[in-house]
């Protein structure tokens, strides 16, 4: 069965797998971790099927040198020898045979070893996957809270294109503004107004997105509590420092790491599939035509030797060996693709924090001019108290943005390093 089966069957039985309540309306940010913790998402279902599908096959390795104990039995018709002095046509057998072998060069052990390092590298699979989850989450988190931002900006933009519009249409009938003016405030207007429609509809989306994120497409929430975010005024580690403790902790790296392992194991495994093996076996058998000849309990130890290795054997281990290869090849690429994360967050960060101050002082700036305008608009000699509220609105969602940019930067860095964000800032 191939991913996408697999996905649509877990789809189809994604209803019966959560039994989790109802998110609340006003929505915080521990509860989405904790959402996402609980694995109930269809990636992560299709992960666990996967790994079960592994194990099974364990199973099945662990079972090849187990007792295999058989009923046989048969019924025949012969032509009885002249030897014979009773002649017989029947020569009915029932028997129970046991068979077990004792042992195979050490296939079914390299073998076993080979699937449980692969049952290990799935399992930082899963955890990995679960980090990767958490930071679509709350990115998917945060957008819903830009996107009632952008549109409280949107929202106070139209008004203050209206009134404009309004004034100078009333302007233009006392023939105070020409037609030309009138035509640019409406057109503007109209900009501002398809801009608050699109603000809304994303409003609409971003909760739309979210709620899929988590498989919980008919809960979106009304409201996002923003947590704490005092963490991202952290000092940025020394990248140094960051990439010693990557190049260890990462848990794609430790998994691809295990997946050669895995590899070495199933080379060795394909080389032993066909080699010498010593087994023993015990029968117990009942004939309808007693013969002297004939003995109803046998017991054997067979030792076999092959002789000849065929075209299989040899394609066996050259499968094996060029597995081997392309993990220890996927394994420097992925090294070299870790330590380039590594660098791009940290210097993401660094770019990040500057920008924080910038954001700092330019909502300083558009705060004080907006009381400034306040007051120039209760003395009437200013009529741009309601730019200045948009201004200020943009200058609030550009800190937002930033920041959230940066809590997101925080938890690629903890997922680097193989934890949660929670994990990452209690060390």
């Amino acid at each position: 069965m191939n991913y996408l089966s697999r996905l649509g069957l877990v789809l189809a039985l994604l209803p019966a797998h959560i039994q989790a309540a109802e998110l609340p309306d006003n929505l915080g940010f521990d509860m989405v971790m904790k959402v996402v913790d609980e694995g109930q998402y269809a990636d992560a279902l299709v992960l666990k099927a996967e790994l079960e599908s592994i194990q099974s096959e364990l199973l099945t390795v662990q079972g090849l040198n187990d007792f295999n104990i058989n009923l046989e039995a048969a019924a025949q018709y012969i032509e009885p020898s002249q030897v014979l002095t009773e002649a017989v046509n029947d020569d009915h057998q029932l028997a129970i045979v046991m068979k077990k072998n004792l042992l195979d060069a050490g296939y079914s052990s390299h073998k076993e070893q080979s699937l449980d390092t692969r049952i290990k590298s799935f399992d930082l699979l899963m955890k990995n996957r679960r980090l990767e989850k958490r930071i679509e989450a709350a990115r998917k988190f945060f957008d819903i809270k830009l996107a009632d931002l952008n549109y409280a900006v949107d929202n106070e933009a139209i008004s203050t294109a209206y009134i404009k519009f309004n004034k100078t249409e009333e302007r233009n009938q006392l023939k105070q503004q020409s037609d030309v003016e009138l035509l640019k405030a409406q057109f503007e207007y109209q900009q501002v107004r398809a801009r608050r429609y699109q603000s809304e509809t994303m409003q609409r989306i971003s909760r739309a997105r979210f709620a899929e994120s988590i498989s919980r497409p008919k809960e979106l929430p009304a409201e996002v509590i923003i947590p704490d975010l005092s963490f991202i005024n952290r000092e940025r580690p020394d990248y140094d420092e960051i990439l010693k403790v990557v190049l260890v902790n990462n848990l794609e790296l430790r998994m691809q790491q295990l997946q050669v392992e895995a590899a070495t194991y199933e080379l060795t495994a394909s080389r032993k599939k066909h080699g010498s093996t010593l087994s023993t076996e015990l029968e117990w058998r009942e004939y309808s035509n007693e013969l002297p000849s004939r003995n109803n309990f046998r017991a054997a130890i067979k030792y076999s030797v092959p002789l000849y290795e065929n075209d299989s054997a040899k394609s066996d281990v050259a499968k094996a060996r060029a597995n081997l290869q392309k993990q220890q090849a996927l394994l420097l690429k992925l090294e070299s693709k870790i330590r380039q994360q590594s660098l791009e967050v940290w210097q993401q960060m660094y770019v990040l924090r500057a920008r924080q101050d910038s954001d700092k002082v330019a909502e300083e700036y558009r705060e004080l001019y907006q009381d400034r305008s306040r007051a120039y608009y209760e003395m009437e000699f200013r009529t741009d108290l309601g730019d200045s509220f948009v201004r200020v609105s943009e200058a609030r969602l550009e800190k937002y943005t930033n920041d959230f940019e940066l809590a997101i930067s925080w938890m690629r860095l903890a997922m680097l390093s193989g934890l949660t964000l929670e994990e990452y800032l209690q060390q």
